[in-house]
């Protein structure tokens, strides 16, 4: 055999070893490749969002959700139409036993978790002295309460079976900003920031990574029906000059739960467009 023709063989051959071992989507690596990823509060919004994003990126998804089950059908159907695998549970994350079911419904379908995102949470929109007890409770249960239950109850399967696995947050700027008219919203997320601290310091030793990843605004359907003058009147107080697409707090989450970040822990990561970093002043040229 002549040494081109030699050459070429063992082209074919490394070709083939490497196609196994990496697993690309439009000639990129997948990097959720076969990744089981249970994602709470996934039936709209940033939620949706991430649940589509981790289908992209070849994981099989659990799309949690408390209300909205034909938003939910509808990601999922998505999903399904890549040729990955997504399945639906229904659950109140600030209940301890919906969570213990939501972990048991996976698990009997997947048999396994690899990373968990929790993204549930409510923001109730009311001046301080007209926020009641009930607005409080409900808020941090869902946005605090329910990221301690639902990591927790992960984590222990994760240590179980030996998965080094990853757990992602969802913060968010306002955990930095008072707003009068979101207190409870506020105290919850910064909440949040160090239940992430905490916990990734309790899971290093089993090789579990916990980060949070804080959005600034983000453009979704939401806060256009909320606010009528969205997003012209948030542009002046964001270097980017716009609010953030669900897509971008999507792969900020997807690379946070990946092995990209692999000595990454601990960390809160904000996708905001430069709020945080900006004090403003008169004359700006953005503002």
């Amino acid at each position: 055999m002549r040494t081109a023709e030699r050459h070429h063989n063992l082209y074919i051959i490394l070709y083939r070893n490497l196609s196994k071992k990496v697993n690309f989507k439009n000639g990129e690596k997948m990097r959720l490749k076969d990744k089981i990823i249970l994602i709470t509060g996934a039936s709209k919004g940033i939620g949706a969002g991430i649940a589509l994003e981790a289908a992209r990126e070849g994981a099989k998804v659990v799309i949690n959700y408390h209300s909205g089950f034909e938003d939910a059908k509808k990601i999922q159907s998505k999903i399904k139409e890549t040729g990955k695998d997504a399945i639906i549970v229904k659950a109140d994350v600030s209940k301890k036993n919906e969570v213990d079911g939501l972990i048991e419904k996976t698990l009997d379908y997947f048999g396994r978790i690899d990373i968990l995102v929790n993204n549930s949470g409510v923001a109730l929109w009311k001046p301080f002295l007209e926020t009641d007890e009930s607005n409080w409770d409900s808020t941090i249960n869902v946005n605090l309460k329910g990221v301690f239950l639902c990591s927790q109850a992960v984590a222990r399967h994760m240590i179980e079976k030996g998965i080094s696995g990853s757990i992602v947050n969802i913060g968010s700027t306002a955990a930095h900003a008072s707003m009068d008219c979101l207190v409870p919203y506020c105290a919850s997320k910064g909440g949040v920031i160090l239940l992430t601290k905490s916990i990734a310091n309790a899971l290093a030793k089993n090789n579990i990574r916990v980060n949070c990843l804080s959005p600034g605004t983000t453009d979704v359907k939401r806060n256009r029906e909320t606010d009528k003058s969205y997003p012209d009147n948030w542009e002046p107080y964001i270097p980017l000059q716009r609010p953030g697409k669900i897509e971008e707090i999507a792969k900020a989450v997807i690379f946070l739960a990946s092995d990209d970040a692999s000595y990454i822990t601990g960390q809160n990561l904000f996708a905001d467009g430069g709020a945080t970093s900006y004090v403003p002043m008169p004359g700006a040229d953005f503002a």
